[in-house]
């Protein structure tokens, strides 16, 4: 058994995924990236578009296409997994490209749930890593408890706006099917969630009091269901939830950036230019050379709306191919916690 400090809880050098300082700038409180958007829209009147165009450009697109630089780059990878990633590289952009010159309400729709059910997967994924770092390891209940409490975080206040026609990105009104469309589902979806939270609450205080409360992944938990339980309640859903956007990208960065160096050192990256730059070690050259593939996706955007397509196709055409993609593949990598555990 662990020794435990005089505070009941386990040492701090065994419990953050690389460092305190590290975790908490770039993991836990980087949270406060959330409101961004929704000060520039309302204190600097920045449209919609220029804000979708902004987070994209700056940390939307670079988080995409890290995923691609860690796993497609990688032949290893792409030959152990080519029998899934194959048809979903063909299958996805060929779906997003019909529903975007011909259904663009249910491609939103499918993405905006996918999506935040990434977003979610993400959290709870670093959840799970600091639950590894745990000396003392809980029971299958309190996983399954954070999993559903985090899960559901988000749909409380959505689904009264879901069920009642307010659920509108941008212009266009999301529908989920007719069966879902009934008016006693949010007050159940409601209860469940706060009855989750009071779980929560009492598991949190059985921790402390027993020598096995995390801070970490608390305060980590807390913030999370702030953010997305609050979230839906905005009225201009498309700039709330890039602030949501903004966070998860900056986090996806920050890790990807240490699972590469940490994969780099142990000599697991083939990939010559991708080795180099995570041997480095330099989080701008890393940043850089994902933010050089965003602008690439630019063109090809730039070059679809010349070609004819609406302002709207050419984006999604190319964005969400390759965002659909990203959470297909993310979903993957979401269930090996050994790259991120076993250091150097």
């Amino acid at each position: 058994m662990a020794i435990l400090n005089q505070t009941g809880t386990a040492p701090a050098h065994n419990i953050w995924i690389y460092n305190k300082q590290w975790d908490l700038k770039f993991v836990i409180f980087s949270a406060v990236l959330v409101p961004i958007p929704l000060i520039l829209s309302s204190y600097f009147n920045f449209s919609n578009a220029a804000i979708n165009i902004l987070v994209s450009l700056f940390v939307g697109g670079p988080h995409v296409y890290a995923t691609f630089m860690r796993t497609l780059t990688e032949k290893e990878f792409t030959r152990k997994r080519a029998a899934v990633l194959l048809p979903a590289t063909i299958l996805l952009p060929a779906g997003v490209f019909y529903l975007a010159l011909t259904n663009m309400t249910l491609l939103l729709t499918i993405f905006f749930f996918w999506a935040s059910v990434h977003v979610l997967h993400q959290l709870v994924y670093i959840l799970d890593v600091y639950e590894h770092k745990r000396p003392m390891r809980l029971p299958l209940w309190s996983k399954i408890l954070d999993y559903l409490l985090v899960f559901s975080s988000i749909y409380p206040m959505a689904s009264y706006k879901l069920v009642s026609g307010q659920f509108y990105i941008g212009k266009i009104l999301l529908k989920p099917p007719d069966f879902a469309m009934q008016s006693w589902i949010p007050p159940i979806v409601v209860g469940m969630f706060w009855g989750l939270f009071a779980l929560f609450v009492i598991r949190s205080i059985w921790e402390y009091r027993t020598g096995r409360f995390l801070m970490p992944k608390f305060l980590l938990m807390c913030i999370t269901m702030i953010v997305t339980y609050n979230i839906p309640r905005f009225s201009n859903l498309d700039v709330a939830f890039q602030g949501f956007n903004t966070w998860h990208s900056f986090q996806y960065l920050a890790l990807t950036w240490y699972i590469n160096k940490l994969r780099a050192q142990r000599g697991e990256i083939g990939d010559n230019i991708v080795r180099k730059i995570s041997l480095r070690g330099k989080p701008m050259t890393f940043y850089a050379f994902n933010l050089g593939l965003t602008l690439i996706a630019g063109i090809l955007i730039y070059t679809l709306r010349q070609s004819g397509f609406t302002a709207s196709q050419s984006y999604y055409s190319i964005a969400l191919s390759s965002l659909l993609l990203h959470y297909f593949i993310d979903h993957m990598l979401f269930t090996n916690y050994e790259t991120i555990l076993k250091g150097a």
